[in-house]
């Protein structure tokens, strides 16, 4: 019971989305010490590293493998309350960046396009915003994103 109130909780807390009538919700993924390659929020989100709280993402990948696999060709979001892994369909330039279509592995499956305009570049990480946007069945939904991939 705890856990379901929590999961309720969690879900009134995602924030809003600038979407369309029945279109496609972009949930937050509130994950408490991630261990992610790339990490994103929303663009208005205030992320602080001992607020448990504040772990909260839109958009995440898993490391690379050893077989070399661009981690950012999988990522996983949670669309209308449900955890997806998407496929990389392609990748077209964009000024200062690329944009990445994805699909669901649904039998209707969530069209997802994410601008990433590359931001500053550390040693070790990199970062990015843009524009998450989720479709489906004619609706769509985006939201503005913050974040980096890197170790």
């Amino acid at each position: 019971m705890t856990r379901m109130l929590s999961a309720i909780f969690a879900m009134l807390l995602a924030g809003p989305v600038a979407a369309q009538d029945g279109a496609p919700r972009i949930d937050d993924i509130v994950w408490h010490n991630i261990d992610s390659y790339c990490s994103f929020t929303r663009a208005d989100h205030r992320f602080a590293y001992n607020d448990p709280e504040s772990w909260r993402w839109v958009l995440f990948t898993n490391f690379p493998a050893e077989d070399g696999v661009d981690p950012i060709e999988s990522p996983f979001m949670r669309i209308d309350g449900q955890l997806k892994q998407l496929a990389q369909t392609g990748i077209r330039s964009l000024d200062g960046g690329a944009v990445r279509s994805y699909q669901s592995h649904d039998a209707n499956p969530y069209l997802v396009e994410v601008s990433l305009l590359e931001g500053e570049r550390g040693i070790e990480s990199s970062a990015f915003s843009g524009v998450i946007t989720v479709s489906r069945n004619g609706a769509s939904s985006e939201i503005a994103y913050k974040g980096d991939c890197g170790a």
